[in-house]
């Protein structure tokens, strides 16, 4: 089968979540090859040890000496807004300096739970590839601050629709990429509303097992049939774990109160989140070994947990809806 060629990047407080994504892609698709920009030394050291055969490594430096546009903006924004600027021009050097036809980014805090094919398949032709939110009634409201789509998923041919799409969203984020809501502006996110409208060859994702997430799943009918996950029908194919976070011991925040769920069946609960935490946990012990002194936080955390009265108020707001995950 065709190699599939997918990108990431993250730094070493990422790691165990970007060594999640890694392996269940792995897991459900073998013929996946992933360039995983490392963010910082440390993250190049610890990924250079997994030394997985599918994952081939890029410095943070080596991107930046051969796109200085790029490299020209960090010092005018903070770090995760630079980290930002970087979505599109981690596609575009590999599209244009390593000979790629079809490259997909991929955001670190996921987990795949069965093949992307179904996506590939269904955008057919399509030269580039979007993920839709799909915000639910209690959430639509995000989409006017954050876009109809998520930067998730980002799949482009190198063809001339596929280049001249992804060209423009790299001067557009080299240009203005600030973690700041503006009417048509926010990150690198909000410019992907722009794809369907400027440029030919634009797909958005259908299948409901793609770009599942938070914001999504609470209107979602989850079920099992035959040890696989359905979503409204459709095997889910990836899950996309915004605001999962370790909160202190056992205990995990499943990122829902951020997006106003106020269930979680049980299904979801135990095969999806639980699944993700477990994984997550495993992760952790693996790269701890490799990484001295690493938080495993978002750069945009905080360190939210660090306060005992913060720890509690959170455990009790997510037990109280049952959506805290336990994971001894």
């Amino acid at each position: 089968m065709t190699t599939r060629h997918f990108c990431t990047y993250f730094d070493h407080n990422y790691l165990p979540r970007g060594v999640v994504m890694l392996e269940s892609l792995h897991e459900h698709c073998p013929h996946a090859h992933v360039h995983v920009l490392c963010l910082s030394e440390e993250c190049y050291a610890a990924m250079t040890i997994l030394a997985y055969p599918y994952v081939s490594l890029i410095r943070l430096s080596e991107l930046e000496a051969v796109d200085p546009d790029l490299f020209a903006t960090r010092s005018t924004r903070s770090l995760v807004e630079y980290y930002f600027t970087i979505t599109p021009c981690l596609p575009w050097f590999l599209l244009n300096q390593k000979g790629i036809g079809e490259i997909t980014y991929l955001d670190a805090d996921m987990m795949f739970f069965s093949s992307p094919e179904p996506i590939f398949e269904e955008a057919g032709k399509a030269s580039v590839i979007i993920t839709p939110h799909r915000f639910t009634p209690l959430t639509k409201e995000r989409e006017k601050l954050y876009g109809i789509y998520n930067v998730s998923w980002l799949s482009f041919r190198n063809t001339s629709d596929g280049l001249d799409c992804l060209k423009w969203y790299r001067d557009s984020c080299l240009e203005w990429c600030y973690d700041i809501v503006e009417e048509n502006r926010f990150a690198d996110q909000k410019y992907l509303n722009e794809f369907p409208k400027r440029f030919s060859g634009v797909h958005s994702m259908r299948h409901s097992g793609g770009g599942v997430a938070p914001w999504n799943l609470g209107d979602s009918i989850v079920k099992m049939h035959d040890d696989n996950i359905m979503i409204d029908n459709e095997l889910l194919i990836f899950y996309h774990a915004q605001h999962f976070g370790h909160i202190v011991g056992p205990f995990y925040s499943s990122g829902l109160l951020w997006y106003q769920v106020k269930h979680l069946s049980k299904i979801a609960k135990k095969h999806i989140f639980l699944e993700y935490a477990k994984l997550y946990k495993q992760a952790v012990k693996k790269v701890n070994k490799l990484c001295e002194n690493c938080k495993f936080v978002s750069i945009r955390s905080n360190n939210r947990y660090e306060s005992i009265f913060y720890i509690i108020k959170a455990i009790r707001k997510e037990w109280r809806r049952g959506i805290l995950l336990t994971v001894f």
